[in-house]
């Protein structure tokens, strides 16, 4: 997801400038060691936004699962009318 937008919003060129300014920034000998350590990052946050979406999950279908039940339909108007809640 955030890398189709990464790819798709730039172009060849600019990776190619960006590659370059980092290759002489960092240098080549540094280089595989500084791409491991943002790989080990970037797995990392991976990993934690997929955990935060799991939860968000999981809160929504318990939600859900409390709200069934919670109300009732009655005649052709539509009505919705509050049953008593148990807490």
């Amino acid at each position: 997801m955030v890398l189709s937008f990464i790819f798709d919003t730039v172009g060849f060129g600019e990776w190619f400038m960006l590659l370059a300014v980092v290759l002489i920034v960092v240098g080549p000998k540094r280089l595989p060691s500084i791409a491991r350590e943002i790989g080990k990052w970037y797995g990392k946050f991976m990993r934690a936004a997929e955990n935060f979406k799991r939860e968000i999950m999981e809160l929504d279908q318990e939600a859900t699962k409390r709200m069934e039940g919670t109300f009732s339909f009655e005649g052709d108007e539509g009505a919705v009318i509050p049953k008593e809640i148990d807490t």
